[in-house]
């Protein structure tokens, strides 16, 4: 089963994409309320969308309320608590909307193994069992442009610029569409050595990274005290001297661990790159701690 979907030639783990395309024909509707309106393929109608998406903030939900921290509407470094309603802005026509749902049902799916991993760590200790689940990196990556999207177009992400109706670039619609792979180098980064986690922070962060000069080029979006960074602008090839220094360009996958135990996320990539895997460390006395 695994070899007829995911087993490419190589020995590589890799699932089917998410698709992310409108179905034929064209509309040849410019929707001026939808940020995919270049593509002239709109629905007539402006839905009501959750720039985080919806299925993610229900899983990050506790008692109707969700932790959020990064945004430009709060205090600096304050941790607010609001509903996922909150949390909605209308940026995308329903056509568009729709095509870019798969995306969310991934990350969804991606927060559902983090969560599960987390739980059997604290709660099972060392009678747990090793596991292994399979995502499209892509997909991951294309989740998190679409957020950044969605928070600027929106005006909920700080990006200190006096356009007061920003839309992205054609070049990062054809990507989150499927129309084009990243740029090389562009895309998902995350910190390749994680060790000893004290304790888990539940919630969802979300920073985005800007200039003057070139203006929205990445963000920064952390699930669950799981950071992962987007770059829409090719950080330089020596990261030694830039703040994603400790980072792996697309890993391999998500590997948490105690003791001798190992639960995977596996990511595929159909890039033809070498990928090195990010492993996530927890001490056993603080997680038997939060019982």
């Amino acid at each position: 089963m695994l070899r007829n979907c995911c087993l490419k030639q190589g020995g590589e783990l890799r699932p089917v994409g998410a698709v992310t395309r409108t179905p034929a024909p064209t509309t040849g509707i410019r929707n001026k309320g939808c940020y995919a309106a270049a593509f002239a393929d709109c629905s007539a109608d402006i839905s009501r969308e959750h720039y985080v998406s919806h299925g993610l903030l229900k899983l990050l939900t506790i008692d109707g309320k969700i932790a959020i921290d990064g945004f430009p509407w709060q205090g600096g470094g304050t941790i607010s608590s609001v509903s996922p309603a909150a949390l909605t802005g209308k940026i995308l026509c329903s056509r568009h909307n729709l095509a870019l749902s798969p995306l969310d049902a991934v990350v969804s799916r991606l927060l559902q193994r983090i969560d599960q991993f987390h739980h059997e760590f604290i709660h099972s200790l060392r009678k747990h069992q090793n596991r292994f689940f399979l995502l499209n990196g892509h997909d991951i990556e294309r989740w998190m442009l679409k957020t950044l999207c969605g928070a600027v177009a929106s005006g909920n992400a700080e990006i200190r610029t006096e356009e007061s109706n920003w839309r992205p670039p054609l070049e990062w619609l054809r990507i989150l569409f499927g129309e084009e792979p990243f740029p090389p180098r562009c895309g998902l980064y995350f910190h390749s050595e994680v060790s000893d986690k004290p304790y888990i922070e539940r919630g969802f962060k979300f920073v985005s990274f800007f200039n003057k000069i070139g203006g929205v080029y990445g963000a920064r979006i952390s699930l669950n005290d799981e950071r992962f960074v987007l770059a829409m602008s090719a950080p330089p090839e020596d990261l030694s001297e830039s703040f994603i220094r400790d980072h792996a360009y697309r890993p391999q996958g998500l590997r948490f661990m105690i003791d001798s135990c190992e639960k995977v996320v596996h990511f595929g990539w159909d890039d033809g790159l070498p990928h090195r895997g990010a492993t996530i460390g927890y001490q056993t006395t603080d997680i038997g701690s939060q019982l």
